[in-house]
């Protein structure tokens, strides 16, 4: 008698059956890179808009979040006499949106009924007084399937955030 006989054709199909099967089943679940991306972008987003918040109200001075959508980049600004200067914190340090991430557009009151902006227009302010400036902030993926809007929350300094577009404030 020959016990070392290896797997039958029928055992081995079986196998290869239940590996496809589980493949199938597990592979829509997995996210894509750009998916984790666009959620690390808005979580990232979501937690400046909170500090930023906190740093207005706790150090009593004016910040600005400012976007650059053409190079997918933000950075904040504080108010030093009349005029808002780049902050040498390292935590306000210019910051790019993660790969296949970019800005849609960010939308103000002030943006409100013009057809365009200039790069040094789109910016967020945080006041001492505890307001944030109502905005909403549209990313997009490279193929446009996925899209965020992220919405601050004007007297608590959070965020509400989307994973859709949605427009909040009529231009």
């Amino acid at each position: 008698m020959n016990k070392d006989r290896g797997f039958t054709l029928i055992e081995l199909m079986v196998v290869i059956l239940l590996i496809a099967a589980f493949v199938m089943i597990a592979l829509p679940k997995i996210k894509t890179g750009t998916e984790i991306n666009i959620k690390s972008a808005a979580s990232s987003l979501t937690a400046t808009i909170k500090y930023l918040y906190n740093e207005a109200v706790f150090k009593k001075n004016i910040y600005k979040l400012a976007f650059n959508i053409e190079e997918n980049e933000y950075w904040i600004e504080t108010l030093s006499g009349d005029e808002y200067v780049k902050s040498t914190d390292p935590y306000h340090r210019v910051r790019k949106l993660p790969n296949g991430v970019y800005f849609r557009d960010v939308v103000t009151e002030r943006s409100i009924g013009r057809s365009t902006l200039d790069d040094d227009e789109e910016f967020i302010l945080f006041l001492p007084t505890g307001f944030v400036e109502p905005a909403a902030i549209h990313l997009k993926t490279d193929d446009e399937n996925k899209n965020y809007t992220l919405e601050t929350k004007p007297y608590t300094g959070g965020t509400r955030v989307y994973n859709e577009y949605v427009e909040l404030l009529r231009r």
